[in-house]
């Protein structure tokens, strides 16, 4: 596994976010790293990994060059992954999901660019009693642990089968 030598930004499948009362989190560059093996090899690899893991997901859609998934966490992992202390100090995340992108490009010489981007959305309850939140999802920035785990995960376990 090496950085990648370039980083492009995710251009197709990329959607503008809904209007909200809530200024959203800056749009996520995608995490990027360059893995000997083979792209589908590597989607195959990691959607294994998430059944064995039992991740709660839904929307699982995969491609050629792409997986796609919605992953649900409680609110202690969400605290973990996404970072909810950027929103407001009274508001309590119970859980919420990430939208999860992992593109795969054959890049040759025997590597792989893959790409992973993860955009959250909390669900939130707020301890402030004279003034409660009026939104009860918050769109979340992500800490990077979600995505550096799914690349440790590849560099621990994956073995290109040529």
């Amino acid at each position: 596994m090496r950085n990648c030598s370039e980083n492009p930004v995710l251009e197709r499948g990329v959607k503008k976010p809904a209007k909200s009362k809530h200024a959203s989190p800056a749009e996520a560059t995608p995490v990027c790293r360059e893995i000997a093996g083979d792209a589908i090899e590597l989607q195959e690899f990691l959607q294994a990994q998430g059944r064995a893991q039992s991740w709660h997901m839904s929307d699982n859609h995969a491609a050629e060059d792409s997986w796609t998934y919605v992953r649900y966490f409680d609110g202690d992992e969400l605290d973990k992954y996404a970072d909810t202390m950027a929103v407001a100090k009274d508001v309590k995340f119970s859980h919420g999901k990430a939208a999860v992108s992992v593109r795969t490009t054959d890049i040759g010489g025997g590597f792989v660019r893959v790409q992973i981007t993860a955009r959250f959305l909390g669900e939130a309850k707020s301890d402030e009693t004279v003034i409660s939140q009026p939104a009860a999802q918050w769109p979340l920035a992500s800490t990077g642990l979600l995505e550096k785990e799914l690349f440790s995960t590849i560099e621990k376990n994956y073995h290109p089968l040529r």
